[in-house]
């Protein structure tokens, strides 16, 4: 069926059952960022494959909200259908569930999943829905009936993440979540996450691309704790050694009924995670404490031993980052390859790495104006030739069982016109004015990311985006609770030592070109003293080393100090990376990219 079929068809079965409109986010039972095939409803519906956005489908109308990561990629995903686009945060752009509340009629129904979203989300939409009376339908799956070749729910297996790169042990972790319940005064402690089920049970699984996770729940109580998932994914003696830890094993889909037969007076969780299907199992009367689940704090903050497995991972993943770099600007347009082709290489690289699992997300490689597009993604049928000039894009990450990796570089394949560089260097320019500097404790991600947008701002430009995220530790890509982001909500969390943060500002402009420059670190307390004995002050530690395009640089724009931290920064690339290439042409290629640039006092 073609999108305006399926619309069709889904209006159909919207009547049967008396329904206005119907809601399809990018959802699944756990709250995940990236979700399973079986649960892409939004992307089968309307066609567009963005990792964030919002179907809503009436009698007589379709529209989709994307993020500005997704405006330029949805208008083109959408074309040829009814579905109008809904630039979110755009001027004049309603936010959805202001949208429904002026366009749904009186006492009209809508329809949203309540397997899969969560039960703060529902329940403030159904708020703002009470002022008309409008009804909310949260158990029906319409999308389900027409999807006749939905994907079956993932079966990948699940193995053991050494403790040598972990760190802690399951019964530590677990421990620690038991003395933080019973601060609370809590009985049991709720968890559907799969990136925080992943690492308090020292598991890594295979059911969401990029994403070494599987579909989980973990339930803790003061002398039990159950981790429900498919035993059959287990890898040979898993469970036993989970019992050992203190963890027993329950089917997957047994969740449901161990709540609603719960022997608990008080629950942690968090609403804005848990669906609000299992909220409802719980027993009547009992008492939901409403907190971020404790798992997230404590895995953002890295131990010794992670930090030290991260970055060996980063220095390692780094070299082969590099050498894709030199491939790319040196050999691939010789080769006449394209942006889908070329990534080919960078795969085979850290194929020989022992420790690589998969890439941590789907890679981005943009030629020119297709890199104005954030998220842009080349396929065998839609991609561009990359031609000895411009600038080229690479965005991609690796998933090592001792570490996870972001890195995006922009390079000059050629000729660069004035506009290139100028945007080439403002974003380098954005990247070191906070990868250099120095904060005081508790400051948070909201002050953080102004230090770098303010450069660009100064030019007149800003990112639809935030200027970094949270990295998992062999896990989610993109993980807070930290975030360097304009969202005054979502920033709120303050920089502790132990957590990674990508820094990633960019310059894009539509139909023209887009640079990002990305690396990630991890906060460590400064190496300065503070002048006053009352201050603390953390600063931004690199475990990305790979070079920026000397030939994309319009040195006259950078100031003495930012070149200072480039040259620094080049430097410790060089110690890096030298020592673990082999091939000459590579560490000709990296030794002319580290020279160091004049710096006038």
């Amino acid at each position: 069926m073609t999108v305006n079929e399926k619309i069709s068809a889904l209006r159909d079965l919207m009547q049967e059952h008396g329904l206005y409109a119907y809601y399809i986010g990018t959802a699944d039972p756990h709250n995940s960022e990236y979700i399973a095939d079986h649960f892409r409803s939004r992307a089968f519906m309307s066609g567009f494959n963005g990792s964030a956005g919002t179907l809503i489908v009436t009698l007589d109308q379709a529209l989709l909200w994307a993020d500005g990561r997704y405006h330029i990629q949805a208008a083109k995903d959408l074309e040829g259908s009814e579905i109008i686009l809904m630039k979110a945060g755009a001027p004049g752009v309603p936010r959805t569930q202001d949208w429904l509340v002026d366009n749904l009629p009186p006492a009209s129904k809508l329809a949203i999943g309540g397997s899969l979203h969560s039960d703060g989300e529902i329940g403030r939409l159904a708020l703002q829905l009470s002022r008309k009376e409008i009804s909310l339908i949260t158990d029906l799956d319409l999308v389900g009936q027409l999807w006749e070749d939905r994907p079956p729910l993932p079966q990948g297996k699940v193995r053991p993440h050494p403790l040598k790169y972990a760190g802690r042990t399951t019964a530590d972790k677990i421990a620690e979540v038991r003395r933080l319940m019973q601060q609370d005064l809590a009985d049991a402690a709720f968890y559907v996450g799969l990136d925080d089920i992943m690492w308090l049970t020292n598991l890594r699984g295979e059911d969401v691309p990029g994403n070494p996770v599987a579909l989980s729940y973990a339930l803790i109580e003061k002398e039990k704790a159950t981790l429900f998932i498919n035993p059959d994914k287990l890898a040979a003696g898993l469970q036993e050694t989970l019992a050992e830890q203190g963890v027993t094993v329950a089917p997957y889909d047994s969740v449901r009924d161990a709540l609603q037969g719960l022997a608990a007076e008080r629950i942690v969780l968090d609403r804005d995670r848990v669906s609000r299907s299992l909220v409802e199992a719980l027993p009547r009367g009992i008492q939901i404490i409403v907190k971020k689940d404790y798992l997230r704090l404590m895995k953002a903050r890295l131990n010794d031993q992670q930090q030290q497995a991260q970055l060996e991972a980063g220095m390692r993943d780094s070299a082969y980052v590099s050498s894709y770099l030199f491939f790319v600007k040196h050999k691939a347009v010789e080769l006449g390859l394209n942006e889908y082709s070329v990534t080919a290489e960078l795969e085979r690289l850290r194929q020989q790495d022992p420790l690589y699992l998969e890439p941590s997300f789907s890679t981005i490689s943009a030629y020119g104006p297709n890199a104005a597009m954030m998220h842009y993604q080349a396929t065998p049928e839609d991609h561009a030739d990359l031609q000895a000039r411009g600038l080229y894009l690479v965005d991609c990450g690796a998933q090592m069982w001792d570490g996870t990796t972001d890195i995006t570089r922009t390079i000059a394949l050629g000729e660069l016109t004035r506009a290139e560089k100028e945007a080439y260097t403002l974003t380098l320019r954005s990247h070191i004015a906070l990868a250099s500097l120095p904060f005081l404790k508790e400051t948070s991600g909201v002050a953080l990311d102004a230090v770098a947008r303010s450069v660009v701002w100064r030019e007149n430009f800003d990112y639809k985006c935030g200027t970094g995220h949270g990295v998992g530790f062999v896990a989610g890509v993109h993980e807070g609770p930290q975030r360097l982001t304009a969202n005054v909500t979502a920033g709120s969390q303050a920089f502790e030592p132990g957590m990674v943060i990508t820094i990633e500002p960019g310059v894009y402009l539509e139909g023209q070109l887009g640079v990002r420059l990305e690396n990630d670190y991890i906060v460590v307390a400064a190496e300065f003293e503070a002048n006053s004995q009352a201050d603390t002050f953390y600063s931004f530690k690199p475990f990305t080393f790979v070079p920026f395009d000397r030939d994309a640089i319009l040195v006259e724009k950078m100031s003495a100090a930012e070149l200072n931290w480039l040259n620094d920064y080049h430097a410790k690339v060089r110690e890096v990376l030298l020592p673990r290439l082999e091939d000459a042409a590579v560490k000709e290629y990296v030794l002319r990219a580290t020279e160091a640039f004049p710096v006038e006092v």
